[in-house]
């Protein structure tokens, strides 16, 4: 505990509250030093401009808003620079009631990192008891002044500082350009380092020993106490004691975020917030070292500059630990933070202390004047050499968030940091910095003004594409700046970074290949049109949504290309670009669609052969929900190539069109798709999209025969199965009743049941007597129904519709003929064969009453069956069995009971054949 006798004197207090005026002068002349004529006037007056209310002076809304600035009387100099701005003013008598305490600048003002483009931050400390409605007048006054300073090129932004809150850590979100919820006393701890005082009090801070940090609100109390302070004449900002662990996280997030658009000055400050945490629980604030200089004598604006302060702490750390890349690269971030280009000075510029102090500093560290002519050339460096900047900066500003997100994950319970800023940050990032295959990164974060490429060269090699900003050769030993199977996507990288024109030219290599000058202008035409990539915060509150889906079709790739090559190209009647001709070719070979989010991110995804279309289809439906909720992000199909390319942008687009409006019901049936000789079954299964692919119809019949626990109808692509009856019979399907078809076809006849809930069951015969084939399914069929119709608890029998197809004359479309019900299916069959297969799929045969049980029989079973069957016929011909009965157990699905009987009637008859008489 400090005794009473070691408290300073009031002489001592005055004392370090002159040496950090004094110093705070310097900063302040510096700060002019570095400013034109009027952007001098505009700092001169902000201070008066806030103290008094006049109809004349900028920033005027009422007579009554809150002004006055505590213990302010103008100086000579700043009536003169308001009698400059406005002749004749009479500054009225000082305000009755003095609503702002203090006026500081915040920044880099008065540093080496002062710049021509450094906007003045103005912390207005009002009065913590102003009402809403003067709060806001007091806004709308700032305001005002704001757009009066920006017409003396001057950038001013006010921020209106509740004291009170601030001390207890509160702030403002994410949404502007403070620093949110993200952090306090590290923002603290930047105010006491850099902040310039403009009027009003001082900062109580300047009058606590360093020895005293760590309990400065009892020992500013002793000094009240003890009348050596005068309260008045003082403001409490608040008390840096240490860091709190919990800051770091939020801290991290927020500058990544702002280093999306200056990286160089996010570096510094993240690499900071690292070295804080590095020394935690001992941390010494940068704020101490400059604090212990003023109080200590000596200190002036250059040993004291914030920014040097920063870049020593750095440097020395990265250099313990032996990675000379990474401060190579600090030092570049403070180089191009101070934004003095050294090498093309003129005169009156090489003599400012600015410029004195940064080749101080550069010959510290070594540069010599060709690394200097190369750092001051950034905005001519090619776009390979930003890309190399740009992942070495970000990899840097990576490496410390994960630092400091394992850090406070072992230090903090809780994170200083709102939810929604959380959220807002940390999808921002996402949205920057995730990379995966197919997004498109901006690889120019503010390093260049802009990447625009008077030309451009494409090259395609072993089927990828490379891309190269400006002139190139085949025997040039240059990188490509991207390379990728998709030209969509190097095509989206250059215009999403910049890279694109009006004037750009594009050169080919090699000349000749499926890409055409015509295809290009036109991709190059979709692309300029693609509005650039915007974000807004609210957007970043929810999960990212498609807002435009581009489908490119065949970019650089003739989907006729064989023939082409010839001057040929294959003419049908057969249009459908999805089957075309008699050999029904898919004319999609691949298809690359972009996708634009609501985060602005550009994601392109590549298909290629036979599937691309049901890729496209899955990609889209996977928004399916949403989309029912606000309906389907815009899409367009662009289609350029060599042929066909009309046809196949509308028959793509018909197709999307119908899948979307398919789609978009409440419970939407099965879509059957066609594409060349492949089937897709599109369906929507426990609200989530399933896709089954068939390579041949009988792999499709397999599909189709599946039990289903619903019925469905089947929606048919409108250029699906034309030339098969299972389009009609699909399409023709009912619920609640049995159907049975039957076409003959040369050599063989073909049957299709469909079951009551809409499953298929196929199977072909050989020509022959048609009733000995169809009375044996048919007899089947209604044995069944009359057991299930008791099981299930039906009045009634289960209708079964017989229909024969046929061809209709000169089409390959098919036709329906009902066909009566032939009598003898209701007699009993001459032969009783049934069969039983319990839960453990034990088989048992009754034949006429005789029972063959697999537990008896073995692997006899079959041929005792088989012998017994002919041994009951009138005759020893070996033809085919037929099972009247079949009992599953725990299965009333007819399609299952017609597989099993098929399967059961195959084996029969190959043993009742085999079998010697």
């Amino acid at each position: 505990m400090v005794k009473h006798d070691t408290l300073p004197s009031n002489t001592a207090i005055l004392r370090w509250r002159d040496a950090f005026l004094a110093l705070n002068q310097e900063r302040l002349d510096a700060t002019r030093s570095q400013m034109t004529k009027r952007q001098q006037a505009v700092i001169d007056v902000l201070a008066v401009l806030l103290h008094v209310n006049h109809p004349r002076l900028p920033g005027f809304v009422t007579a009554d808003t809150p002004c006055g600035v505590r213990g302010f009387t103008p100086s000579i100099a700043q009536r003169s620079a308001l009698h400059t701005l406005a002749r004749g003013v009479q500054l009225p008598r000082d305000p009755a009631h003095r609503s702002i305490h203090a006026l500081y600048l915040m920044g880099s003002l008065g540093s080496v990192a002062q710049s021509s483009s450094s906007d003045l931050d103005v912390w207005v400390c009002h009065d913590e008891l102003l009402r809403p409605q003067h709060l806001a007048a007091l806004r709308q006054k700032c305001d005002l002044i704001e757009q009066w300073a920006a017409q003396q090129n001057c950038e001013v932004h006010f921020f209106l500082m509740n004291l009170t809150e601030f001390r207890q850590g509160q702030s403002r979100s994410a949404d502007g350009e403070d620093c949110g919820s993200t952090q306090h006393l590290l923002l603290l701890d930047e105010f006491y380092r850099s902040a310039l005082w403009l009027a009003g009090a001082c900062p109580r801070w300047w009058a606590i020993p360093l020895s005293e940090e760590t309990r400065a609100d009892s020992y500013w109390q002793r000094l009240v106490d003890n009348h050596i302070v005068s309260v008045d004449q003082w403001l409490d900002v608040g008390s840096i004691a240490t860091i709190p662990a919990a800051e770091f996280v939020g801290a991290g997030l927020w500058q990544l975020n702002k280093g999306l658009a200056n990286p160089y000055k996010s570096l510094l400050k993240l690499l900071l917030t690292r070295h804080y945490a590095s020394q935690y629980p001992r941390i010494r604030p940068l704020c101490w070292d400059l604090k212990e200089q003023v109080q200590n004598g000596g200190a002036n604006f250059k040993n004291c500059d914030a920014y040097r302060l920063m870049l020593g702490r750095i440097q020395q750390q990265l250099q313990q630990e032996g990675n000379a890349q990474r401060v190579e690269l600090v030092r570049r971030a403070f180089y191009y933070k101070a934004d003095l280009p050294l090498t093309e000075l003129n005169k009156g510029q090489r003599d400012g202390w600015r410029a004195q102090e940064l080749l101080a500093l550069t010959s510290e560290w070594g540069w010599d004047q060709n690394q200097l002519i190369a750092l001051d050339q950034r905005q001519h460096w090619s776009p390979q050499t930003v890309s190399r900047e740009r992942n070495a900066l970000v990899s840097e500003m990576l490496s410390s968030y994960r630092y400091l997100a394992i850090f406070s994950q072992r230090y903090a319970s809780r994170i200083h940091i709102q939810p929604r800023d959380l959220k807002v940050l940390g999808n921002r990032l996402t949205a920057a910095f995730e990379t995966r295959p197919g997004k498109i990164i901006q690889i120019n974060p503010g390093i260049r003004s802009e990447l625009e490429q008077e030309k451009i060269t494409l090259n395609l090699k072993n089927s990828h594409w490379q891309l190269y900003p400006g002139p190139w050769r085949p025997n040039d030993n240059q990188a490509p700046l991207r390379q990728s199977e998709s030209l969509v996507e190097l095509l989206a990288f250059a215009r999403y970074n910049g890279l694109l024109h009006d004037y750009t030219q594009i050169a080919l290599y090699p000349q000749h290949n499926s890409l055409t000058q015509y295809e290009l202008r036109e991709l190059l035409g979709v692309m300029k049109q693609l509005p650039s990539p915007k974000l807004n915060n609210s957007a970043l509150t929810a999960e990212a949504y498609p807002l435009a889906l581009h489908i490119f079709v065949n970019a650089g790739v003739d989907p006729q290309h064989q023939l082409s090559r010839r001057g040929m190209q294959k003419i049908s009647n057969r249009d459908d670009s999805l089957g075309y001709s008699s050999t029904r070719e898919n004319l999609v070979h691949t298809a690359d669609v972009l996708s634009i989010n609501s985060w602005g991110e550009w994601q392109v995804s590549r298909y290629e052969g036979h599937s691309a279309i049901a890729d496209i289809l899955a990609q889209m439906l996977t928004h399916r929900e949403l989309a029912r909720q606000q309906g389907w992000p815009e899409w367009y199909v662009h289609c350029h190539c060599v042929s066909r390319a009309i046809a196949i942008r509308e028959r793509v687009t018909e197709l999307l069109t119908d899948v979307t409006t398919h789609f978009s019901q409440p419970q939407p049936s099965p879509y059957l798709l066609q594409i060349g000789a492949d089937y897709h079954l599109l369906e929507i299964r426990q609200r989530k999209l399933h896709i089954e692919h068939a390579e041949s119809p009988q792999a499709l019949l397999t599909l189709l025969a599946r039990p289903r626990k619903r019925y469905q109808t089947w929606q048919l692509d409108r250029h699906a199965l034309p030339d098969s009856p299972l389009r009609l019979i699909l399409e023709e399907s009912r619920s609640g009743i049995w159907q049975v078809y039957y076409w003959r076809d040369k050599d063989y006849i073909f049957v299709y049941v469909c079951d009551e809930r809409g499953a298929l069951f196929f199977q072909q015969w050989p020509e022959s007597d048609l009733r000995q084939w169809l009375i044996p399914l048919l007899r089947f069929m209604y044995r069944l129904d009359q057991r299930w119709q008791y099981s299930q608890n039906r009045v009634q029998a289960r209708p079964i519709k017989l229909a024969e197809l046929k061809l209709k004359p000169l089409s390959y479309e098919f036709e329906c003929e009902r066909r009566r019900m032939p009598d003898d299916v209701q007699l009993p069959a001459a032969i009783d064969l049934h069969a039983v297969i319990d839960n453990q799929r034990h088989m048992t045969f009754y034949c006429n009453g005789q029972e063959f049980r697999q537990s008896m029989y073995g692997d006899q079973l079959f041929s005792n069956v088989a012998n017994h069957v002919r041994e009951l016929r009138h005759n020893a011909a070996a033809y085919d069995c037929r099972l009247t009965d079949l009992i599953l157990a725990d299965n009333e699905q007819l399609v299952a009971h017609l597989t099993v009987r098929q399967r059961l009637e195959k084996r029969l008859s190959e043993t009742l054949i085999s079998t010697p008489i």
